[in-house]
């Protein structure tokens, strides 16, 4: 188990509505995960989906942090083609 990395289990439709949230520690700091919801699904429903690939979503985050591409704000976008 990764220490350096902990998942929060907080999936969430963000406050915009734009996109699905998470949040994980990265070596004790919190950073905030976003998946952008597309067009054809509803935001109740991409984020039942998501959650059901919990892993998969995790995964790209691990990798996506590993990379070090945070934006300005210091968030990781993900659109599950990283």
């Amino acid at each position: 188990m990764n220490q350096q990395l902990i998942f929060n289990n907080d999936f969430s439709i963000a406050g915009n509505a734009a996109a699905i949230s998470f949040s994980c520690l990265v070596a004790g700091l919190k950073v905030r995960c976003f998946i952008p919801i597309p067009s054809t699904l509803s935001a109740a429903d991409f984020l039942q989906q998501v959650q059901a690939d919990s892993f998969y979503w995790e995964d790209l985050a691990e990798a996506a942090i590993a990379a070090d591409t945070y934006n300005s704000a210091g968030e990781i976008w993900l659109t599950g083609n990283d």
